[in-house]
């Protein structure tokens, strides 16, 4: 016998088909975010495009890090002809489509700061009257009249509570995640409910081994020069790729204990330290037992499934909470590790737009290495090759123009190469400029890096800077320490060098 919420979504499912029919010409449709790639409805649409009488045409379409809908959209509508393509955080998809025919728009903003703009530029009080027409989410099978938005929560309540009308898409093989905060929704919320065929192959995430990740030997010395500043008790957030791997691989080599999690992105990092033993989450300041993170990739649906499916060891979080740098702040003994693509010797930091080409996105860059670097023990660490993979430079005099600086210089602090690490943070120009070149770069690129410093008149005519800066230790002097700027207290004393509150 079938329940009234059962029957509530059996008499409010449609097919993708019956959807793309109510799209109108000029609509507006938001995504949700990574993790919550909507695929049946948007190939409905893909069929819809055109300027023949019954096809559709000016339709926006909002998202960021697409995976599984931009390919459908960059095969129906390479021209951007009909549907223009708002994309927030390029991946490898989008970035070949728009190599070829420049006709994605790329967004420069952050999670949280930059959502809550957005957000902003969308909400109404009055439903009737938001900005988007459709929010178009991937969800897991609803459970107890809850939608769930299992590893895209994200930006799905924003897209939700900022559109007309809202449309899920059923995917069996998302696990039914446990919530933190903005993670399901009252299946009254939904407009309407569309099941998704995953024996279609193009409905379907790649299967991907995340273990099996090139780490090449730069990668693994990176992880090494990270791991002398982290510790047992530490609170990770890293990303996808071969450092991150390394990172996780070196930290369990090492034998780290009691280290939590508070992630934008989760993935199989998590799951090998968990594994190991290594992740137990016991010393969390924030949310503790509990590994926090905002979205997944499933590249493994198997393996996600078997860790996440109502599992209360994890839980998922929008991104005002996850990636707000008032947040990230709290969180004692924060170490968040992110990728860029060039600094230059001011130690400006880029990750999203290079030389006028959109390559990534800012994502949470910005709030990471600036939350962490407040919390008590925190770090914000930057870590690269120091040449890319088509050996050219990263570190340069001057970032090339068309490039966006996403952590600007006074906010960049823990800096990682294979050649070692440094912490900027609270350096002289000159002193940021000597560490980039004498520790940072590649050692075949220091002797023009120190001429053109010397041009810029960022490193003294004479004058050498002597090896000792009489800067602090990690672990003898900011292991304890919490920046004033990030502290709640009214008074203060100072106390064993260090400033603490009354």
């Amino acid at each position: 016998m079938t329940t009234p919420q059962q029957r509530q979504i059996r008499d409010k499912t449609i097919t993708a088909s019956q959807w793309a029919d109510m799209v109108q010409t000029g609509d507006w449709i938001y995504t949700g975010g990574p993790g919550s790639d909507p695929v049946a409805t948007i190939d409905a649409l893909c069929g819809k495009l055109g300027n023949s009488p019954g096809k559709v045409h000016d339709i926006e379409l909002w998202t960021q890090c697409s995976t599984l809908c931009a390919p459908l959209l960059a095969k129906a509508d390479p021209e951007a002809e009909y549907c223009l393509f708002h994309e927030y955080f390029f991946n490898g998809e989008t970035r070949r489509w728009n190599d070829q025919c420049h006709s994605v728009d790329w967004g420069h903003w952050g999670w949280s700061a930059g959502m809550n703009y957005l957000y902003s530029r969308w909400a109404r009080r009055k439903k009737d009257e938001s900005a988007i027409d459709w929010a178009v989410v991937s969800v897991a099978p609803p459970e107890n009249g809850l939608v769930n938005f299992s590893y895209g929560v994200a930006n799905s309540m924003t897209a939700v509570r900022s559109a007309r009308k809202t449309v899920v898409e059923i995917r069996e093989d998302y696990a039914w995640c446990e919530p933190g905060r903005n993670m399901l929704l009252p299946i009254e919320d939904v407009d309407y409910f569309v099941e998704v065929d995953l024996s279609n192959p193009a409905y379907r995430w790649p299967e991907v081994n995340e273990s099996a990740t090139g780490i090449t030997e730069a990668d693994r010395a990176i992880a090494r020069h990270i791991l002398s500043i982290m510790g047992d008790g530490d609170c990770l957030q890293i990303g996808i790729g071969g450092i991150p791997l390394a990172v996780a691989l070196n930290a369990k080599d090492a034998g780290l204990k009691h280290l939590g999690v508070h992630t934008e992105m989760g993935g199989e990092w998590m799951f090998t330290l968990i594994e190991a033993g290594c992740i137990d989450n016991s010393r969390k300041s924030l949310d503790p037992g509990r590994c926090t993170y905002n979205f997944m990739f499933p590249l493994n649906v198997d393996r996600y499934k078997q860790f996440l499916h109502h599992n209360s060891f994890f839980a998922g979080y929008d991104s005002f909470y996850t990636n707000n740098i008032a947040t990230l702040s709290k969180n004692d003994h924060a170490i968040g590790i992110n990728g860029f693509l060039a600094m230059d010797l001011y130690g400006q930091d880029a990750c999203g737009l290079h030389a006028g080409r959109p390559v990534s996105g800012t994502g949470g860059q910005f709030q990471f290495i600036v939350g962490c670097a407040m919390a008590k023990g925190g770090r914000g660490v930057l870590a690269a090759t120091s040449r890319d993979a088509k050996g050219r430079p990263r570190f340069v005099p001057n970032l090339p123009p068309g490039t966006i600086v996403d952590v600007p210089s006074q906010f960049v602090s823990w800096v990682a190469t294979e050649n070692g690490i440094v912490n900027l943070s609270g350096k002289s120009q000159a002193e940021k400029a000597h560490d980039i070149i004498n520790v940072l770069a590649h050692p075949d690129d220091r002797e023009s890096l120190e001429r053109a410093a010397h041009e810029m008149h960022l490193l003294p005519r004479v004058f050498k800077l002597s090896t000792n800066r009489r800067y602090p230790d990690y672990w003898k002097d900011l292991r304890d320490y919490k920046h004033l700027y990030a502290s709640e207290m009214w008074g203060w004393e100072y106390q064993d060098n260090l400033w603490s509150g009354k």
